[in-house]
C-alpha cells in the first residue's frame, strides 16, 4: 500500500527544479509514442559497464540512437534543466552538457 501511495505522490515529491522538465519530456514522449531509449535503456547509462571498451561501445550506440530520435531537442532541454549527471541524453555525456 505504501509503495502505491509513493508512486501516486512521486510527481509531488520531486524537487521543483526537476519536476517541470520531467513533465515536458514525458509529454513529448507521449506525443510521439515511442523513443529509441525505451527499447534498450542500458546503453544510455554507460557508466554502469565495468570495462572501458563496453562503455565506449554503449556510448556510440546511444549516440546513434539519439540521432534518430524525434524528441532529441526536448531530451537535451530536460537533461540540462534537470541537471542530469549520469547517462547519455540527446547524444551528450554529462561532461558535454
Amino acid at each position: 500500500m505504501f509503495s502505491t501511495l509513493l508512486i501516486c505522490l512521486y510527481p509531488y515529491l520531486m524537487s521543483n527544479h526537476r519536476q517541470s522538465p520531467h513533465h515536458k519530456l514525458r509529454d513529448a514522449i507521449d506525443y510521439v509514442g515511442s523513443v529509441p531509449c525505451m527499447d534498450c535503456p542500458d546503453v544510455f547509462f554507460p557508466e554502469d559497464f565495468p570495462d572501458k571498451q563496453t562503455r565506449e561501445y554503449a556510448i556510440r550506440v546511444a549516440r546513434k540512437l539519439c540521432n534518430q530520435c524525434p524528441i532529441k531537442e526536448q531530451c537535451f532541454a530536460y537533461a540540462t534543466e534537470a541537471d542530469e549527471r549520469y547517462g547519455v541524453w540527446a547524444g551528450t555525456l554529462p561532461s558535454e552538457r
